[in-house]
């Protein structure tokens, strides 16, 4: 049934534009959306390798902290054989002297 209503012929074009429009609205709030949530993504990205960067750095400080210790270690031990080199040399001396 067609009615009577006598239609201007700019009203085709204006339904048009406003459908552009709303269409042109919902793609950029889609757009808008997308791009903050990889931006949340990408956050949480830099998050986690901050994390994961100071947890090597601790690693680091710790593995020069145990350089420090073994080498601390290692000239103690070194006191100790000059030490005992000296005792085993003090002993030969006395048995020597006692023969």
């Amino acid at each position: 049934m067609k009615d009577n209503i006598p239609r201007r012929k700019g009203i085709k074009t204006m339904e048009t534009n406003v459908a552009v429009s709303i269409g042109t609205i919902i793609s950029g709030l889609g757009f808008f959306f997308a791009w903050h949530k990889d931006s949340k993504e990408t956050a949480k990205n830099i998050q986690k390798l901050e994390t994961e960067v100071e947890q090597l750095r601790e690693q680091r400080r710790d593995i020069r902290d145990l350089k420090l210790e073994t080498s601390e270690i290692k000239e103690e031990m070194s006191n100790m054989k000059q030490t005992l080199t000296r005792i085993d040399t003090n002993i030969a001396h006395l048995m020597q002297r006692d023969n």
